[in-house]
């Protein structure tokens, strides 16, 4: 029996294979994926900053109009971060302001409805404040306090920098366990 060849030649009822665009490659699109990447991780400010190269260099018009309504996009969502503020939860709040140097605010946060004397968190935290702050014994107090709320803040104590300075006096020692 004879052999049966393939047909290798197209024939017309097949339709012609459809040509791929070709890829654009360059810096300027490794750029522009790197600021995809930095809105999925919601680095807006560094998306921004890289839509913002790509929009200034970039030859097509096409990847430059994309590049444009990326860093729009970017900056309303920088803008939306900043309407939004601190937190809303008292503790992160006091901690925010706390981190932010403004010791007063984060006090009077600790303190409100008597806290700082309930829960451990605020006690803490304000014994920390008082410790940034210098005001040793009224540290030693708090910190007692979030000590007998919970004796697990004997270990984070002994560790945080912030009570560096009670660790070196020795007539606090007990609070660290010596």
């Amino acid at each position: 029996m004879p052999k049966r060849q393939r047909k290798t030649a197209r024939t017309p009822a097949q339709p012609a294979a459809k040509a791929k665009p070709e890829a654009v490659a360059g810096p300027l699109i490794e750029v522009y994926e790197q600021g995809i990447r930095a809105m999925y991780r919601q680095k807006w400010a560094e998306a921004g900053r890289l839509f913002a190269r790509v929009a200034e260099a970039a030859d097509e018009p096409e990847l430059q109009e994309r590049a444009r309504q990326q860093l729009a996009a970017c900056r309303a969502k920088q803008e939306e971060d900043k309407s939004q503020g601190p937190p809303a939860d008292p503790f992160l709040l006091a901690v925010y302001h706390k981190n932010r140097g403004n010791f007063g605010e984060a006090l009077q946060l600790c303190a409100r409805g008597g806290r700082q004397s309930k829960d451990e968190r605020f006690a803490y935290l304000a014994a920390s404040i008082h410790a940034l702050s210098g005001q040793e014994e009224e540290a030693a107090r708090f910190l007692e306090l979030a000590i007998d709320l919970n004796p697990k803040n004997r270990v984070h104590a002994f560790h945080d920098p912030d009570f560096a300075q009670l660790r070196e006096r020795g007539e606090l020692g007990r609070l660290f366990g010596r």
